[in-house]
């Protein structure tokens, strides 16, 4: 069997390529070149890159058949590929550095003259220049590396930052005046490698190519890679990161730039089994430490949260806005207005949110010792401390269910009247269910909830065109409803994102609408949400890492 090895037509692409087919060769497997046309070959000279522009266009062309094999530059793969293919065998890797080139006598980055024009199409080797050098001028430079060179010598700019991998493999090693080391300038993960890939039910292919992977390459670019996908980045983020061997695993040297250079942040990790618990550690300081916030997360409550604006952000996200219900005053007021004048006759005050309780305890309310009160969750008890008053009832569990039976917990409560103050969407089983202990409740609505706010939908609008919105946040079903209303026809995107939500209700509410949950929060609080999301990201990263590192048998 003859293996169709697919390649872009590009000189250095051809040379990668006839690399593999050479170590084919000589395994005595026959081999011929497809050439493929990429998406980024026919693209405009000074068009902007996209993710996976080098490498779609061949796994289609693999997918579907046409080939049976692609070789590609490791740093160029998505993250994320398609999933009828897989990465077969990281069979070499050149010098992973960046290096500069230079027009005429070589001198290094430190000594280029104040004000010289770089060039470069990378926000990483872009931003990290600039944080080295602010005084030189960093200009937009695409194209294949003869392009460049050729843009180089006729003056288009006074040096160039390209992979000395490329440059070695083509033969212009000689004109590399500085090979940038990792601790200045950390390459692109998975520079100088090249990756094979194959069909996923392609078993005999991948049986043939599985002999020319190195283990070391392997172990080495999925520990870069998997930082980057715990940074929330692709091939074009501003992050670097190189591992090489060291005794028994891996020393990782890694960075964030923003593409301005006004922040960096370097780290150095060793890498001994953990990846993923490492990369999720690293990329959590970088993200904390570098803005460059590559993905972005759409909050659906309807109160701006600072805490959890915060926490989000530290995880590398844009915290997006977007209220899809909105809170009201209880119509009428007749009825809360009674239960605020008469807080004293009730021997238990039962509240469900921080909203219930400043809708209570508003002007004119007047608090007996003797009543004890009880909230769900953390976030509604610390609201009525805040009015002085002391929580005697906070569940284990932050969901009204739990409430009558941690209530009944500290005394009976037949015959005892108890005020409940909560939305008008709440859930009618609470009140039923004091009622069947005992209690005379009065069930007052604080509040009230309306979905999809017209407001909203220009909001939304925008943060639908965001291609980095990736994570959604519930506090309620109303929340989850409003969504749907608001987005139409947009909701079918939406629901292929990572949905963070509150509690099980929410949840539930989340999948009657057909999204899938992807963690639920602890506690029913921003803390909670925030863990939540965390916790998410360690088990995605967990499970590339896993996936990337297993081979087929």
């Amino acid at each position: 069997m003859t293996l169709r090895l697919g390649t872009r037509g590009s000189r250095l692409a051809l040379k990668q390529s006839r690399l593999v087919a050479d170590r084919l060769r000589a395994l005595g497997v026959p081999v011929e070149l497809v050439t493929i046309v990429a998406d980024g070959d026919v693209r405009a000279p000074d068009a902007p890159i996209g993710e996976g522009i080098f490498v779609t266009a061949l796994e289609r062309a693999l997918a579907n058949g046409e080939i049976d094999l692609a070789v590609h530059s490791a740093k160029d793969l998505p993250l994320d590929e398609d999933p009828r293919t897989m990465i077969v065998a990281y069979p070499e890797r050149a010098d992973p550095r960046d290096a500069l080139v230079t027009r005429g006598r070589g001198i290094s980055l430190e000594h280029l003259p104040r004000g010289a024009r770089v060039g470069t199409d990378s926000p990483r080797r872009a931003g990290f220049v600039r944080f080295l050098r602010p005084d030189l001028e960093v200009i937009s430079l695409h194209g294949n590396v003869d392009t460049r060179l050729q843009r180089l010598d006729s003056g288009h700019a006074d040096a160039l930052v390209l992979a000395a991998a490329g440059l070695d493999r083509l033969g212009f090693g000689q004109r590399i005046a500085e090979r940038l080391q990792p601790d200045a300038m950390p390459p692109a993960p998975g520079q100088g490698a090249l990756a094979v890939q194959v069909r996923r039910d392609d078993t005999e292919v991948a049986s043939i190519l599985a002999d020319l992977d190195d283990p070391d390459i392997r172990g080495a670019v999925v520990a870069e890679r998997a930082l980057l996908k715990a940074m929330g980045g692709g091939c074009r983020a501003p992050v670097g990161a190189v591992a090489v061997r060291s005794g028994s695993g891996f020393e990782l040297v890694a960075g964030a730039v923003t593409p301005d250079g006004h922040a960096r942040h370097l780290i150095r990790r060793s890498v001994d089994g953990e990846v993923a618990r490492m990369a999720s550690g690293a990329a959590e300081e970088l993200n904390r430490l570098v803005p460059i916030r590559a993905r972005a997360l759409l909050d659906t409550r309807p109160d701006l949260d600072g805490r959890l604006r915060a926490a989000v952000e530290e995880l590398g996200f844009r915290h997006v806005h977007v209220p899809t219900i909105a809170i009201a005053a209880a119509p009428g007021h007749r009825d809360l207005e009674r239960a605020r004048a008469a807080l004293g006759v009730y021997e238990w005050v039962v509240v469900t949110s921080r909203r219930g309780v400043e809708a209570l305890l508003g002007e004119g309310a007047k608090v007996a010792a003797h009543t004890r009160w009880a909230a769900v969750g953390n976030s509604t008890a610390e609201a009525l401390r805040r009015h002085g008053i002391e929580v005697a009832c906070v569940p284990a569990a932050a969901t009204s269910a739990a409430i009558p039976a941690a209530m009944a917990e500290r005394g009976s409560l037949k015959g005892k009247r108890v005020l409940l103050a909560r939305a008008d969407a709440a859930d009618p089983a609470l009140p039923r269910r004091l009622a069947e202990l005992g209690a005379k409740v009065d069930d007052v609505v604080a509040y009230s909830t309306s979905t999809a706010p017209s407001g909203s939908r220009r909001a939304l609008a925008s943060a639908l065109e965001d291609p980095q919105l990736e994570a959604l946040v519930f506090a309620s079903g109303s929340a989850v409803k409003g969504l749907v209303e608001l987005a139409g026809g947009g909701a079918d995107a939406l629901r292929r994102m990572k949905v963070i939500t509150i509690g099980p209700k929410t949840s539930d509410a989340a999948r009657h609408h057909g999204f899938v949950v992807t963690k639920e929060s602890d506690t029913r609080d921003s803390a909670g949400l925030a863990a939540a999301l965390r916790s998410a990201l360690d088990d995605e990263v967990e499970r590339w890492v896993e996936s990337q590192l297993r081979l087929p048998a």
